[in-house]
């Protein structure tokens, strides 16, 4: 009788495995490994295969995602970086079922996770949810107050909790926001504050001002290993920089794209950025 448990997703040319136990047997790592090769002769191509922990994630009933996307980037780190993350810091974390995958697969505690929410209403539910250093407080690349465009969490056309900014969106309608004052710091200032030495993985989902999210670190962009964006190639929000400016930036700062997808309507992307001194085994294609 088998006692392990796993799921097989089947993408193109890739499995990715998911698995019940802290840990997957050898017995059954072979049987795979063996299944693998058997199958890359049947079909004349060769597959791949990724072993990956089931996560669950304790959601809100209105986050806009399950956390799971988080699982690609986790892949990454474990696969081609130096280090294990031993701290999270996201940026736009709506209600952190983003940072909360990221800590159990990491195998942190709540103490290593640093979210950045100033929708007022979020980050209360958040703070009820999970004991992480959590503030209610805008990142950009300077220090001081600005409105912030908080989208009407219980009643928005959208039927989307993951949509507010600093920046006015030039494609929805202003009356599924709700405008307020909020404290703004630069992500520099915030680190000498606090003491924080260095940011092993930093995920930024800012609704248009990722740029200035990042250029708000100014030198300490050096002591962030890793970062997880996303980018536009179309002006949503009003003044908003695009992906190519975000890039650029994050190349100076000597990180290494890891990652790219973009989406089907080509507008929108994801990547992921890892310091060049903290990367083994990669090789750009």
């Amino acid at each position: 009788m088998l006692h392990s448990t796993f799921i097989v997703h089947f993408e193109c040319e890739s499995w990715n495995i998911l698995w019940k136990e802290k840990k997957l047997k050898k017995s059954t790592k072979w049987f795979l490994e063996k299944a693998r090769v058997v199958i890359s002769r049947l079909i004349g191509k060769e597959i791949f295969i990724t072993l990956r922990p089931i996560v669950n994630v304790k959601l809100h009933k209105n986050a806009v995602t399950n956390g799971q996307s988080m699982a690609l980037y986790a892949d990454l780190v474990e696969k081609f970086c130096t280090f294990s993350p031993s701290n999270v810091f996201e940026v736009g974390a709506n209600y952190a079922q983003d940072a909360e995958y990221l800590r159990k697969r990491f195998g942190l505690e709540d103490k290593d996770i640093y979210i950045f929410e100033p929708h007022p209403s979020i980050i209360r539910e958040v703070n009820s949810m999970y004991g992480f250093n959590s503030y209610d407080i805008a990142i950009s690349n300077y220090d001081g107050k600005a409105v912030f465009h908080a989208i009407d969490v219980e009643n928005n056309e959208y039927k989307n909790s993951g949509i507010s900014s600093l920046k006015e969106g030039l494609f929805t309608d202003k009356r599924n926001f709700v405008d307020t004052e909020v404290d703004v710091i630069r992500m520099d200032t915030f680190m000498h504050r606090e003491g924080i030495g260095s940011i092993d993985f930093l995920k930024i989902d800012v609704e248009g001002a990722n740029f200035e999210v990042i250029d708000g670190f100014g030198e300490e962009l050096s002591k962030v290993k890793a970062v997880q964006v996303e980018g536009e190639y179309k002006e949503y929000w009003e003044g908003q920089k695009l992906y190519w400016d975000m890039a650029l930036l994050l190349k100076k700062n000597d990180f290494e794209l890891v990652y790219f997808s973009l989406s089907d309507d080509g507008i929108q992307s994801d990547s992921f950025w890892v310091q060049k001194q903290y990367l083994s085994g990669f090789k750009k294609t």
